[in-house]
């Protein structure tokens, strides 16, 4: 639950690219059964990944902010690692964080957002960002818990706020006003650190040739559904205001629609596009979709569904919530690895808040059906291990 920018400036003739991907996002290659081995700190760095593929192609490749994985970033195709989180979250102030090639940690003075955004910014306004095609990553922890402290110029933002108009209209939730006060002022503060990336561009005059992408990471119940009340519950489950993040791409230079889309994109559309935007052939494992086409018109053929999950059935924690889900336009399908816990369907363009359950229902049978065989065609393509899965290896 944070949101991630990265900038890539491209070769002489080539558009700039400044995007924006979640710290552990899903990685872009079949799924692996070999565990341990992805928890050595060089895992993945025989895996073509966007930073080592616009390395070799003599981009410089910059990582600040957090990194949640196991893996060293400059064993996976960074060339630069500024300063870094090497774990899932920090406090939001004076944090303990990395610098270059090394996990150890030291306190730096400050926020944390700020003290990224300053990491970013300093790279934007050196030399380096001129005088060589980049890709930068900048991965935020806002608004992950615990979202806070924050300046106290954002945290007045809220404090006046009274409670019953925090939560979203309509929205019953439980959670305290305190809490929705300090997740608001983590969102303005991240926005206000977005704002002074993008004012560095502009200011060096990189924003004309960069392409921005602007791409939250998971989204959080924040109560509804009775999830997400306390601690980090909310976050992994299949529903709506979990699994629907903010994409924001802007891209000069490609002739573009304003505004919003309702194509059904993923953040596994995101690596094909960086490369192909860089001039580079994206390879054929990657499971996801050129977005060029779809940033062209609202309307694009080849962009009727979209997948996510949670596969992580060991954690401790949400072992129990694996699931995998395909969404159209107008419906989701919800399949839980627990044999026990019934397939989830429900018509969207009516019931957003995905409050009846219609799978099983003869009135929705060839719908169900529909959805199902998408899910084990991506299944199939993706050598998903949850194709073995009783409700998902019979026949329709």
């Amino acid at each position: 639950m944070q949101a991630t920018v990265s900038v890539s400036q491209c070769l002489p003739s080539r558009t700039t690219l400044l995007t924006g991907l979640p710290a552990h996002s899903h990685r872009a290659s079949t799924h692996s059964h070999q565990e341990p081995q992805a928890r050595r700190p060089a895992a993945f760095s025989d895996r073509l990944t966007v930073p080592s593929l616009l390395r070799e192609a003599g981009y410089r490749t910059v990582l600040v902010g957090k990194w949640h994985l196991p893996s060293d970033p400059w064993r996976v195709g960074f060339s630069e690692t500024r300063v870094w989180l090497p774990a899932g979250a920090r406090a939001y102030e004076d944090p303990s964080l990395a610098s270059g090639e090394t996990r150890e940690e030291k306190v730096l003075r400050g926020y944390t957002q700020e003290i990224f955004a300053d990491s970013a910014v300093g790279f934007l306004e050196s030399d380096a960002a001129e005088n060589r095609p980049f890709f930068l990553w900048l991965a935020f922890t806002a608004p992950h818990a615990p979202y806070g402290p924050n300046p106290e110029r954002i945290e007045a933002l809220y404090r006046d706020v009274p409670a019953a108009e925090l939560p979203p209209a309509g929205v019953s939730t439980g959670i305290s006003a305190l809490r929705w006060r300090r997740y608001y002022a983590a969102i303005s503060h991240l926005d206000e650190q977005v704002g002074r990336v993008r004012a560095a561009l502009e200011r060096g005059g990189l924003a004309g040739s960069t392409v921005f992408v602007f791409l939250g990471d998971n989204g959080f119940m924040m109560g509804e559904k009775g999830i997400g009340g306390f601690g980090a519950s909310g976050k992994v489950v299949p529903y709506e205001s979990s699994i629907r993040v903010p994409m924001v791409v802007r891209a000069p230079g490609i002739r573009a629609f304003s505004g919003p889309s309702q194509l059904l994109v993923s953040a596994l559309d995101l690596p094909p596009t960086i490369v192909e935007l860089a001039g580079i052939e994206a390879p054929p494992s990657w499971p996801g979709r050129n977005l060029l086409p779809a940033l062209r018109s609202r309307e694009t053929p080849g962009f009727e569904d979209a997948f996510s999950e949670w596969a992580d059935d060991r954690n401790e924690s949400f072992g129990h919530l694996a699931h995998r889900l395909v969404r159209t336009r107008d419906h989701k399908l919800i399949v839980w690895q627990d044999p026990a816990r019934p397939n989830e369907l429900y018509e969207l363009a009516r019931d957003p808040r995905e409050e009846e359950n219609l799978s099983g229902q003869p009135e929705v049978a060839d719908v169900e059906a529909d959805l199902m065989r998408r899910l084990r065609a991506w299944l199939e393509r993706t050598a998903d291990p949850a194709r073995e899965w009783p409700k998902l290896s019979q026949p329709v």
